[in-house]
């Protein structure tokens, strides 16, 4: 294995035979480690094969959330009736009940609409060893935590890009009870 500045690296070796063999480490210094792990490589650098803590700390934070934006609005009408009964009565005579149907207008409705759209923001945090080690936060809450505090100071920074896709409330189905 090839060891450069006190760290084991990946080595290739290649057999008599010909075949490509590979050997690696847990303690590559450009390994992947979950977060706990890296937390750790922060207090204990000598147990990843490291003479000192890692710098140059950056959390890569994107949030992409689809959501929908209201548009202008529509509108449909509805059906309404009326109808009206009458009947007479007096000491002598009847009139018999009769139905009648009463012209009504049509009641207009709005119909709020909506387009769906794809909102992208991604961010950047630098980070030192110390910040990481005083941290209660996983890098879940560190990045909604960056990103929505970057959001609300610079709303510029969402990328909004619509699907294609819309809703309409005047769907023309009425849902009987």
């Amino acid at each position: 294995m090839k060891f450069m500045n006190g760290l084991c690296s990946k080595a290739l070796i290649i057999t008599s035979f010909g075949t490509l063999m590979s050997f690696s480490t847990a303690a590559n210094a450009a390994g992947d480690l979950t977060y706990a792990q890296f937390v750790d490589s922060c207090q204990n650098p000598s147990s990843y094969g490291a003479q000192r803590p890692p710098q140059n700390i950056r959390v890569a934070c994107k949030n992409v959330q689809t959501t929908w934006n209201p548009i202008e609005a529509g509108g449909t009408t509805l059906e309404e009736s009326r109808l009206l009964s009458t009947e007479l009565f007096s000491d002598k005579y009847h009139v018999v009940l009769q139905s009648f149907d009463v012209e009504t207008p049509e009641f207009n409705v709005s119909c709020p609409r909506f387009r769906e759209v794809v909102e992208t923001s991604q961010i950047d945090k630098a980070l030192t060893c110390e910040q990481v080690l005083v941290e209660t936060r996983d890098l879940k809450e560190i990045c909604i935590d960056a990103i929505n505090e970057a959001i609300s100071q610079n709303p510029d920074l969402v990328e909004v890009a619509p699907t294609g896709r819309t809703f309409s409330s005047c769907s023309g189905i009425i849902q009987k009870p």
